[in-house]
């Protein structure tokens, strides 16, 4: 891959990820300083918004269409919010001189250079974990569901259509979708990428990994600053919680090696700067804001439902604190809040009704846990979840909550740090189903819940740095007063020498660091656990294959595949469609009846008629597992032996096959006559809807 396109695909991600919001966000009067955090958060929800509107209205989802809808929609709020302010200047006009700056009472001089300085470590590190961990970018996960999110974004890309229920059919075209475990998939993430992959000229994985990479290297550190500036304003402390964001296994990279919650990891980025936006706006009544805060909250529950389980503790106990401590002021936030929360349901709503037909399904998942209660709580002490204790990040965390215990205005933040505490001990070291019902949101997956434990515990490592860089800046005040007159040691007392508590926060970020290394050589090893450029379920020469099918197999057509072979990367590599689309998704009875009977379409009528129904004329083997335990599909294991098999392509394990009908009983007359049940469905190649849908096979799991 040359240098060109990549710069093209970080520069179109960028634009993407920010440049929607930033409209949006000079439109409703935000700051500039705050611009940089919330934009992807408004532009998330602004998108879903025009999404689902304009599904229903038969907008095409392209670049130019929504590109004129937003522009259109910012312009009216523009005029709104001038109109307005002219109008009624003592309500909504902007100049307000009781409104502190960003940092308040803790600014200090070179504050902004600070939170840089915390940007770019913390962005570093975690961007070249990424890098190597993903091989240069080039490897591509074994496992797991991210060829599902290719899959879904390259469909968007070629479908034009915001429409969730159409993931339903392209992972069970041949049953009843009502009947299907998956009737519809919260698409805001796919949607949003869809947009621009076309113009990027790399290949749908490079794509996702490149999309990681500006991520880690900015909206991590960026959003774990936001998280920090609702617990304190220090700048010290929130440059510090960024610089660290990046060195911690269980949050980010648990969740990336993993796959399928790339999309949750997009959205826990947007939870930091979703509590700030709103929390800010609440306390310094920024009435346009309301608008953005109701966007965000539609855009984070857009990218992943479950994500309003994780904003809600927070904005909850900060909310029991401003009882006690805003007495004065609690009726104006809660009116604020809750008209925000009021508008963020209209214009959320079909979004939240579709995201209920999953609802059910979502709630009957259950994983084992993976060791006992003592476990545990040693897993959460020590921050590690199968990977190597953090001690060092365990004795940040902890200098963090000593911070916070004698300041009494951050206490609130020890409801949701406890509460989601209390999850993870419950999920990782129980098998009770006592509080099932509190883990449903998050697919009762402890791997998630530890992840959102961490995310929350990462500001308090930014505080513990602050907190030791502060005690040794008191330390020295000490000793200079000593050393002077004593008026003049009574003033150096009380006076701060701010420089010299960034340098102590330097060389404690720097001991750190090194005593950190190994966890940094773990983290991009967490990566490349399952992501390869050469990997046992993807091979080169598979990858090669995959990518060249629309050479050989016609747009329309469907090919038959063992889908734990890797060929359910397919369609997103190739732009062909296999006839199983998910490693996880169970075949129809008529389906595992063609991969088991392929050697018998001559003799058995039920397998022939079988394969003439799904139309399947190419198919598709090679030797990549997904599991190393699992046994190829019993009719695909001696391809060359069957004699209406026309090798087309071979590639070194990996061969594509074509079925010669005019061999077979019926001839390709039969095949054609079958057709009359399949209809295309919008237009899309490969995406067939069944008009005589088969039963799912009755497997438990198919890899």
């Amino acid at each position: 891959m040359g240098i060109g396109p990549l710069l093209l695909c970080v520069l179109l991600i960028v634009v993407l990820w920010w440049g929607p919001g930033w409209l949006l966000g000079e439109a409703l009067g935000i700051r500039r300083t705050v611009l940089p955090v919330v934009a992807p958060l408004l532009g998330m929800g602004a998108l879903t918004v025009i999404g689902v509107t304009g599904h229903s209205l038969g907008m095409s989802w392209q670049l130019l269409p929504v590109a004129g809808v937003l522009l259109l929609l910012a312009v009216v709020l523009f005029a709104l919010r001038i109109f307005l302010e002219r109008r009624f200047p003592e309500r909504f006009g902007t100049h307000d001189p009781g409104r502190a700056g960003l940092f308040g009472k803790h600014h200090i001089a070179g504050a902004w250079w600070i939170l840089l300085a915390g940007l770019v470590a913390g962005g570093t590190v975690a961007a070249v974990s990424w890098t190597v961990g993903t091989e240069g970018l080039l490897g591509i996960n074994q496992d797991w569901d991210i060829p599902w999110h290719a899959n879904m974004i390259r469909l968007i890309s070629v479908n034009h259509e915001w429409d969730p229920g159409i993931a339903g059919n392209f992972a069970y075209y041949d049953t009843s979708i009502p009947e299907a475990p998956i009737r519809s998939y919260p698409i805001a993430f796919h949607a949003l990428l869809s947009l621009v992959w076309p113009f990027t000229g790399v290949s749908l994985p490079v794509f996702l990994n490149v999309f990681v990479l500006v991520m880690m290297a900015v909206q991590l550190p960026l959003s774990t600053m936001a998280l920090t500036m609702v617990l304190t304003r220090r700048p010290i402390a929130v440059a510090a919680a960024g610089a660290v964001s990046g060195w911690f296994t269980v949050y980010p990279y648990d969740l990336l090696w993993r796959g399928p919650l790339i999309p949750f990891f997009a959205g826990m980025v947007l939870v930091g700067p979703f509590a700030f936006l709103a929390i800010k706006g609440a306390l310094e009544r920024r009435y346009f804001w309301i608008p953005g805060i109701s966007f965000g909250a539609v855009g984070l529950i857009a990218v992943h439902p479950s994500l309003a389980f994780v904003v809600l503790p927070l904005l909850i106990f900060w909310f029991l604190s401003a009882l006690v401590r805003r007495k004065g002021r609690v009726l104006g936030i809660t009116v604020y809040l809750a008209v925000a929360g009021v508008l963020a349901v209209v214009l959320g709503l079909p979004i939240i009704q579709q995201m209920l037909k999953e609802s059910e399904r979502v709630s009957k998942m259950m994983w084992a846990p993976d060791t006992d209660r003592n476990g545990a709580i040693q897993n959460i002490i020590f921050l590690h979840h199968g990977s190597i204790a953090m001690p060092v990040l365990t004795a940040l965390v902890a200098l963090g909550c000593l911070a916070v215990v004698f300041r009494i205005r951050m206490w609130w933040y020890f409801g949701p740090v406890l509460a989601f505490a209390f999850l993870s001990v419950y999920t990782m070291g129980s098998e009770s189903p006592r509080f099932l019902n509190l883990t449903a949101p998050f697919y009762d997956d402890q791997w998630r819940i530890f992840g959102i434990l961490v995310m929350l515990l990462v500001p308090l490592a930014g505080l513990g740095v602050a907190q030791a860089a502060e005690a040794t800046e008191w330390v020295v005040r000490r000793v200079r007063a000593r050393r002077q007159s004593p008026e003049a040691g009574r003033d150096a007392r009380r006076r701060p020498s701010r420089l010299v508590a960034v340098a102590a926060a330097s060389v404690v970020l720097l001991a750190a660091g090194i005593a950190a290394i190994p966890y940094f050589k773990q983290n991009a090893e967490r990566i490349n656990l399952n992501t390869k450029v050469d990997g046992p379920t993807l091979s080169v020469d598979e990858v090669d294959l995959l990518s060249r099918m629309d050479q050989y197999v016609p747009e329309e057509a469907t090919v038959l595949n063992d889908s734990c072979d890797g060929s359910v990367w397919m369609y997103a590599l190739g732009n062909r469609m296999p006839m199983i689309r998910h490693f996880e998704i169970l075949p129809t009875n008529r389906q595992l009846l063609v991969l088991q009977k392929l050697p018998e379409l001559a003799t058995d009528a039920a397998a022939r008629e079988a394969a003439a129904e799904l139309g399947i004329e190419w198919v598709y083997i090679a030797d990549g597992r997904i599991r190393a335990w699992d046994e190829p599909k019993e009719g695909l294991t001696q391809p060359d032996s069957i004699p209406y098999l026309q090798l087309v392509a071979r590639e070194g394990n990996a061969a594509l096959y074509k079925i010669d009908w005019a061999q077979l009983p019926g001839g390709k007359e039969a095949f054609d006559t079958a057709a009359k049940d399949r209809v295309q469905v919008d237009g899309v190649p490969g995406i067939l809807e069944n008009r005589n849908p088969d039963g799912i096979a009755p497997l438990g799991r198919i890899c």
